[in-house]
């Protein structure tokens, strides 16, 4: 037995029978590509949720290739109103599963959490149900559907969630009520879409693609930073400018993964490693520029419009800013004012590291591909493939970051930064310089 179905119900993509209404506001052709964005998007987040299986009821047959870029099984809806398809599809679903969930494709971007509570819901309620911000609703969770449950209800009206609601508690079914949402029927919603996808909000890649990309993907691999992940995350959600937020978290032992889904960004999973983590986030990116930030250090305000600038220049294929290192908060430790020695390096070199958040073209970080798969220096190593082919910028700001490594091994590391790339020129390999560093946190 399946542990829950969810059903995302759908219009094969169509010009001139999907997003009417949308439609006769940005013209056929667009409204049917954010349709065909809509449903790609809703099925790969689904997909994502490990303990659901997924289908699409439709009410035709998809193309070949847009059935395959959505992944999952398709079922037919069959004949009636919108209430006689859901029953049929959710009945069927639910003869195998405890519970079966109906979302549609009309807001995309709905984070994993939302299933999550609906299925939490599920375990004592006997339906869920999420409303929309125009009457209608996003989500229907149940755990039985008897015949006659969602028949002769008003579809695509004011009413619609409220009588839906009214109904399930008429027949003697516990309703859960999840958080308020919207969906896209109007030029009016897209403003909002846009605003949720720039500010990462919501992670609709194929609905991205259709819009417009954001100018900026800012990866973050994480491993174990609970103390910083939340206010490093909110740091950047505060930066101006278009930009999405993946943090990348390389098998955490404590509350990081947590914090993270807490806010709106992407989230992924990879083996530990900052290149391995750092490659699978660039593998999802959806911008045009991919900026790189430790979890320790912090970017300038200014720091999108800096990244801009310096991209103006056709010639410049990758940048970074200097550093600023400082302690932490209570560190009281009386060398701390030497910080500043571990800063010197980002002032004089032309092949940039890590901490002083890296930004590359993405059609430049692919064409010499990637981060190589080496225990240390991976930054560097990338810095010199990048040159090869274009010019490396250090702007004229600083990242403030973390002395934490500075001050456990203040002399060490010192001598650390500033030689071991000449020792990895000279052909030290990556894992005996790796022996020699160790993992300070």
């Amino acid at each position: 037995m399946s542990g829950a179905r969810i059903c995302i119900f759908a219009k094969p993509p169509v010009q001139g029978f999907v997003k009417t209404r949308l439609a006769a506001e940005i013209g056929a052709t667009r409204a049917t590509e954010l349709a065909r964005a809509f449903l790609v998007d809703t099925g790969t987040a689904m997909r994502a949720i490990g303990w659901a299986e997924t289908i699409v009821a439709t009410t035709g047959a998809l193309e070949r290739g847009l059935e395959a870029e959505v992944g999952v099984p398709v079922w037919p809806q069959g004949d009636g109103d919108l209430g006689a398809r859901m029953e049929r599809v959710l009945a069927r679903a639910l003869t195998d599963a405890p519970i079966a969930i109906a979302v549609g494709t009309d807001s995309p971007g709905l984070r994993a959490r939302v299933f999550d509570e609906a299925r939490a819901a599920l375990t004592t309620a006997d339906a869920v149900i999420g409303p929309t911000d125009d009457g209608g609703f996003y989500l229907l969770g149940l755990r039985r559907c008897p015949p006659g449950l969602l028949a002769d209800l008003p579809w695509s009206a004011p009413t619609t969630y409220a009588e839906t609601s009214a109904r399930l508690r008429a027949w003697g079914l516990s309703v859960v009520e999840l958080g308020r949402w919207f969906d896209v029927d109007r030029a009016d919603d897209l403003s909002r879409l846009h605003t949720l996808l720039d500010t990462g909000g919501i992670f609709a890649p194929a609905t991205r693609a259709v819009l417009g990309v954001p100018r900026v993907s800012i990866i973050m691999p994480v491993l174990d930073e609970a103390l910083r992940i939340g206010q490093a995350i909110d740091d950047v959600l505060a930066l101006p400018g278009r930009k999405e937020i993946i943090v990348v978290d390389g098998g955490s032992r404590d509350r990081t993964l947590e914090i993270a889904r807490q806010k709106p960004v992407h989230v992924v999973l990879a083996s530990r490693g900052r290149a391995i983590q750092m490659n699978a986030g660039a593998a999802i990116a959806a911008g045009e520029i991919l900026l790189f930030l430790h979890a320790d250090t912090s970017l300038p305000r200014d720091a999108i419009a800096h990244v801009k600038q310096a991209f103006t220049d056709p010639a410049v294929v990758a940048g970074a800013f200097r550093t600023w290192t400082v302690a932490d908060p209570g560190e009281t430790r009386w060398f701390a004012p030497l910080l500043h020695a571990a800063d010197l390096r980002s002032r004089y070199t032309s092949l940039p590291y890590g901490d002083q958040a890296m930004f590359v073209r993405t059609t430049a970080f692919h064409r010499v591909g990637g981060f190589p798969d080496q225990p240390l220096m991976e930054d560097l190593e990338l810095s010199r493939r990048l040159r090869r082919i274009g010019r490396i910028c250090t702007v004229s700001a600083n990242v403030q970051v973390s002395g934490r490594r500075f001050l456990a091994r203040p002399v060490f590391y010192t001598l650390a930064v500033n030689l071991f790339p000449s020792l990895y020129r000279l052909g030290i390999s990556p894992k005996r310089l790796a022996r020699i560093y160790q993992n300070v946190r």
